[in-house]
């Protein structure tokens, strides 16, 4: 092939046609590591136009991605090369010009974008994919709070222990978060779907989209970045659920994470949560507060600064939290329940009547067991995967103030402690617990 005097495209290599109507319309070339497009504007009886200009590599993906139209890339990159090629495939000509003084044909129209679907072998293939993924990130950046976990001791310096972070710090956020957002689907929900199982079986299948999702790290004082994602909920079918689950992750950063609560906000928490329901909510985050060797602060994104939790008041996590005030100004005396056995009788007809057996030979024990049926999971809404006939012995020892189930199935050992008189919240938290497993398998 001859070449140009003043400009030799055989050094360019080629990387892919992207646009190809029985000739190629637009190609990707390097150069020196350096990325260009070869755009062909137009054809004369004996030869071809093209446009050639540098495209960063981001920019080919934004285009790629239908983000870019053709035009505005043009447009907005700093000169193109206008060059002229015989059919044969020589340069007969070259110049240079700034996108402002192209002529309008030389340009795509402003609709110019591109629906792109690289077969597996493209080069294009596996970058889009990283690429997408890329975007994801910073999309949740965009929308993202970071919340600081740093120490008073200066003993280690600015470093928290793993188990401090993961067993206290990590895991007292993440149940506030789970119980604000059962809370919050109970009180927006519980009237539009009024049956508990489904309500429940609905829960679950968006808990999974509600999680907030982390974006960022930093070490030393621990720094996390947590976003609500937008994104990735298209397996909501219903809508109001759907925009409730875009929306749980923000409102519960606004309510229970706020750095200025405010005498308004507090009445309008203390009015729309009950003693229980703000106990679960915010009591995990005030643990944090309220222990001397940690600090926890917040920032709305990463340009801004930090600044403490308004939980930290005492003024205002005292009247938000009032179970450890009751308990001790009443001085409530925790219950030591035992496991009582008891007999039901069935009559002919149906009806049943149960016998407790305390003050004979057979009242108290230290262990009994309780059959785990599909009803029992179907209490719960756990339909899906589990076997109608299915039965697991459940084990309840007796340990005073606790009650300890335990159960074996699948090869696993379950275990749940709840407090003597939560017997039901107990199989509850089993049924939840083999669920998941189940499904997780």
């Amino acid at each position: 092939m001859k070449t140009n005097l003043y400009f030799d495209i055989s050094k360019f290599e080629k990387i892919e046609d992207i646009i190809y109507f029985d000739e190629p319309i637009l190609t990707h070339l390097k150069l020196n590591e350096k990325d260009y497009f070869l755009y062909l504007v137009d054809s004369t009886d004996s030869s071809d136009i093209f446009l050639l200009f540098q495209i960063d590599e981001d920019l080919i993906f934004e285009y790629l991605t239908k983000r870019k139209s053709l035009r505005e890339i043009i447009q907005n990159t700093n000169f193109v090369n206008i060059l002229e090629k015989d059919f044969a495939g020589n340069i007969i000509d070259t110049n240079i010009a700034m996108p402002v003084s192209l002529p309008e044909d030389y340009l795509p129209n402003s609709e110019s974008f591109l629906e792109f679907n690289p077969v597996e072998s493209s080069y294009y293939y596996e970058k889009i994919k990283e690429y997408n993924g890329k975007l994801y990130l910073l999309d949740l950046r965009k929308n993202s709070f970071y919340l600081k976990f740093s120490t008073n001791d200066r003993k280690y310096g600015d470093t928290i222990g793993f188990r401090e972070l993961t067993n206290v710090m990590l895991k007292n956020v993440s149940q506030s978060y789970k119980n604000f957002v059962e809370i919050d689907f109970e009180k927006k929900f519980g009237n539009i779907i009024p049956i508990d199982s489904e309500r429940n079986s609905m829960l679950r299948k968006v808990l999974d989209d509600t999680d907030l999702r982390m974006v960022d790290l930093k070490y030393g004082s621990f720094e996390i970045g947590l976003s609500t994602d937008k994104l990735m909920k298209t397996n909501i079918g219903f809508k109001e659920v759907k925009e409730w689950a875009d929306n749980v992750g923000d409102e519960f950063k606004k309510i229970v994470l706020d750095d200025n609560i405010d005498k308004d906000e507090l009445e309008t928490i203390i009015n729309n949560y009950t003693e229980e329901e703000r106990n679960k909510i915010f009591e995990p985050i005030v643990k944090i507060m309220d222990n001397p060797n940690y600090d926890l602060t917040i920032r709305d994104n990463k340009e801004k600064k930090y600044h403490s939790l308004g939980l930290k008041k005492k003024d205002v996590s005292s009247k938000i939290i009032t179970k450890n005030k009751i308990v001790q100004e009443q001085q409530i005396t925790e219950k030591n329940l035992e496991l009582i056995n008891v007999t039901t009788i069935i009559d002919k007809n149906s009806n049943k009547k149960t016998i407790n057996l305390e003050h004979t030979l057979f009242s108290t024990v230290q262990e009994t067991e309780y059959p785990l049926t599909y009803q029992d999971f179907k209490k719960y809404g756990y339909t899906d995967n589990i076997d109608k006939n299915v039965e697991i012995k459940l084990r309840i020892e007796n340990k005073g103030k606790q009650i300890t189930l335990i159960a074996d199935y699948l090869d696993y050992k379950f275990e749940v402690d709840v407090e003597n008189d939560k017997i039901d919240e107990g199989i509850k938290k089993m049924t939840d617990r083999i669920y998941e497993y189940i499904v997780n398998k």
